[in-house]
């Protein structure tokens, strides 16, 4: 994440509290990781929270933030998958759309 934005540190505590409160929201909130299995690193991840909404029908939509690759992993088109499988879980849970908003300067990933 550090490689997306400025990343604070963050007590074991307040990130054990707040990985509960994630978990705790089910399928509305979920986190994709994509590991490098031999040194057991995360090169890859993205997250999506699914917005209940009273348009469209009470619709849904879906919102992706947090995409980022690891500077090593780039150019392997982990950025797509982490989003192809963030849109389908959309899709899935019965979204009419899906936004993903980022920098200029972050664009290289689409």
């Amino acid at each position: 994440m550090r490689q997306l934005t400025i990343c604070d540190s963050v007590s074991d505590k307040d990130f054990e509290d707040r990985f509960r409160e994630l978990i705790a929201l089910g399928d509305d909130h979920i986190i994709s990781v994509i590991e490098d299995e031999s040194p057991g690193k995360i090169i890859a991840t993205g997250s999506i929270f699914i917005e209940k909404k009273f348009l469209r029908n009470c619709g849904k939509v879906g919102h992706i933030e947090d995409v980022v690759v690891d500077s090593n992993a780039r150019g392997l088109k982990l950025g797509k998958k982490i989003i192809a499988f963030l849109t389908k879980h959309a899709h899935l849970m019965g979204c009419y759309k899906v936004i993903l908003d980022c920098g200029l300067e972050n664009k290289s990933i689409l």
